[in-house]
């Protein structure tokens, strides 16, 4: 069968969508196809936050910078914290449109963004780096407005971030769950996401209708696209590009072929979404994808031909983060990327041979190297062990085991959470050397009890105290573990991203070896190379260039400067 279009876009997360309704905006016919048989890639999946400098919310604060201050800050931070190849004129499109794409999103489809005042960007002694200014969390939406077909077209979230037959919990709202056992307005608006749950699987909508985080970013954009006339075709995966006269022209897969007369934006998740061109970057490392990857062509072979370059030169080929899979006995199954919950007081982290190796408050992106490095070469590959002691995995939880009243036991049976009685008893089962535990522990609560971690660092910088509890003293991010029965969740090396991608320009063309734009392809999101070249400073900076780029891209094919 072959089709006919103006833009092809390949892949439905945010830089997908965003490139569609962008370009069907300014009048273009656009088809979105997706390989999977669900709408919002790894968007879908993620908590949804977007970092955006000099956004509306940012520039209506009382101490608010000026705009010009503001940009200059934004790239200056962003050069400090990027590896060897940043691209300076890339990161400046990137400031410079952000702003602007805000606004065309709210009003092209009603998304909204709310500032989350909490967000520290990760490297805080770093020139530039603000607190509360750039990342935003989506407003959560009603599904209903999507109508029961094309919310049944979404991907859901991964099944381990939602509770009680499918609800998803808002990032505004974790606050609430983790205080309902000992604030009773916190517990009043739990129980109210509750019942509105209840009545929406009443009402026939089975997963909840109230749609938070990443789930809100795709359902806003889809349902827009759809009512521009966007056609989004699912199970379309795409298997080459079509070359006109050296000019990428639609493509080709098992279902046929697509005719674009602008082009193609390449937006699917790159690298991260075929497992043996992944696994050629990263090496023999034992690691686990979230998102896991799906049976597409890689993107080396989707563009071979086109003369487009795929970027090796990064400082990590993937976006780190230290991951647990949770085993179905636990009620609820599926991986789990362990963010907050290291930095919380009453937590600490130990490698195979009991020892602390890490400030396990750190930024996720630099745990897990550190993890890797810690335990090479270890007979059952690189690991560790997340520790807390009971008062703590009852005030705060330890990944997906929620804080009281959630239950512990079905965690403990299913041996996804280790518990013992005594640091000796959970040495045991988790089978670290008892003595080499009790010393660590030892030496870590005595730092704690003073409120610094001269091994480490822990707590001595505002991004640690952000994820710490800022109720506790004297450190936020320093507790001791002495409450037993003391509990450990296994940890291994994760991804949740590709940092290798094709190289563009601040116009989100694919650029050849020679640095020259390849007619009509695009690339935004995973599928392209990194702005900060495989480093990671900022909370929402994939979504945030994926949209961004992707608008980029559809505003460029619409100006016809990519022919």
């Amino acid at each position: 069968m072959q089709m006919e279009c103006d833009l092809v876009v390949i892949g439905s997360g945010a830089a997908g969508l965003t490139a569609a309704l962008a370009a069907a905006a300014g009048g273009l016919r656009v088809i979105v196809v997706e390989a999977d048989a669900l709408i919002g890639g790894a968007t879908a999946l993620s908590e949804g936050m977007i970092w955006a400098p000099n956004s509306k919310a940012a520039r209506m604060l009382p101490d608010a910078p000026g705009e010009a201050e503001e940009a200059s800050s934004a790239l200056a931070y962003l050069e400090a914290t990027a590896g060897a190849a940043f691209d300076a004129d890339r990161a400046r499109a990137y400031i410079e449109a952000a702003p602007q794409v805000l606004a065309f999103l709210e009003a092209a489809s009603g998304l909204t963004f709310t500032l989350n005042r909490s967000s520290r960007d990760y490297y805080p002694d770093e020139p530039g780096a603000t607190l509360g200014r750039r990342a935003l969390n989506p407003d959560p939406f009603d599904a209903r407005a999507l109508g029961r077909d094309l919310f049944a077209r979404i991907r859901p979230p991964l099944d381990t971030m939602m509770i009680w037959g499918g609800m998803s919990i808002a990032s505004r709202d974790l606050a609430d769950f983790l205080e309902a056992g000992r604030n009773t307005r916190a517990a009043l608006r739990v129980a109210r996401h509750f019942a509105r749950h209840a009545r929406d699987r009443l009402t026939g909508w089975p997963r909840g209708a109230r749609l938070g985080n990443g789930n809100a970013i795709v359902a806003r954009l889809a349902a827009a696209a759809a009512r521009a006339g966007v056609d989004i075709r699912t199970d379309w995966p795409a298997a080459r590009l079509r070359l006109v006269e050296g000019s990428v022209r639609g493509i080709s897969g098992p279902h046929g072929e697509i005719l674009a007369a602008k082009g193609v934006v390449l937006a699917s998740g790159g690298l991260n979404a075929h497992p043996t061109a992944r696994s050629a970057f990263i090496g023999s490392t034992p690691h686990l994808a979230i998102p896991a990857s799906s049976p597409v062509v890689s993107l080396r072979e989707l563009v071979e031909g086109s003369g487009a370059l795929i970027e090796t030169n990064v400082s990590q080929p993937v976006l780190w983060a230290p991951g647990s899979m949770v085993p179905s006995e636990a009620g609820r199954a599926g991986p789990w990327p362990h963010f907050g919950d290291r930095a919380k007081p009453g937590a600490i982290c130990v490698g195979p041979d009991g020892r602390r190796f890490a400030n396990e408050a750190t930024m996720y992106h630099d745990f897990v190297p550190a993890m890797i490095a810690a335990t090479r070469g270890h007979p059952d590959g690189p690991h560790c062990w997340l520790l807390c002691d009971h008062n703590a995995i009852r005030r705060y939880g330890l990944g997906p085991v929620g804080p009281f009243p959630v239950r512990l036991a079905p965690y403990v049976a299913a041996r996804y959470l280790r518990s013992g009685p005594t640091l000796a008893d959970l040495a045991g089962e988790i089978g670290v050397p008892a003595g080499q535990l009790e010393q660590t522990v030892a030496r870590f609560n005595g730092f704690a009890l003073k409120g610094g971690d001269p091994d480490f660092g822990r707590g001595s910088n505002s991004y640690d105290l952000v994820n710490g509890d800022p109720r506790h003293r004297p450190n936020p991010s320093l507790g001791p573990l002495a409450a037993p029965p003391f509990h450990a969740i296994r940890l291994i090396p994760a991804d949740i991203g590709a940092f290798i991608g094709l190289r563009v320009d601040r116009h989100a063309r694919a650029l050849s070896p020679d640095g020259q734009a390849v007619p009509g392809l695009w690339a935004a999101g995973n599928a392209a190379s990194p702005l900060t070249s495989g480093s990671y400073p900022a909370a929402g900076l994939t979504i945030g260039t994926a949209a961004i780029f992707g608008w980029i891209a559809a505003r460029n094919a619409l100006s016809g400067a990519n022919p």
